[in-house]
Parts: structure tokens; sequence; C-alpha cells
């Protein structure tokens, strides 16, 4: 059973200051970073998409059933 998701914390003082200071003064991330970042994300999507083709082949090979994963 999950546990109940607290109120956000409302910022006071100092903490409100340096909050409003860091949001005011974002910096971007460099072009490597971003390329890393994306680079990554088309490899796990690939490989999603492998898997995903793997399980519907083997469902069609058994008449809808994956027989890797037990259907509750």
């Amino acid at each position: 059973m999950a546990r109940p998701i607290r109120e956000t914390p409302i910022l006071f003082g100092e903490d409100a200051r340096r909050f409003l200071e860091a949001m005011e003064n974002v910096q971007p991330e460099p072009p490597e970073v971003r390329a890393r970042i994306l680079r990554d994300y088309e490899l796990m999507k690939k490989a999603y998409e492998r898997g995903m083709a793997d399980q519907r082949a083997r469902e069609e090979a058994n008449g809808g059933i994956d027989p890797w994963f037990k259907k509750v």
C-alpha cells in the first residue's frame, strides 16, 4: 500500500530567497550534454521497440499468448 503524499512545503526567509535566485539564474546545459541525453534516449527507445516487436511476434506465433509472461 502506498504512503500518502505529503504537502509541498512553503519556503520562507533565506530558503525562499535562494530558491528565487536559483530560478532567475538558470544555466542552459552544454550542447554536449544535450546530445548525450538525446543519444541515450534514442538508444532506450530502440531497445523498447525491439522488445515490443519480439513480444508481438511471440504472441502471434502462440495464438495471442506470450509464453514468457503469465497473463493474470
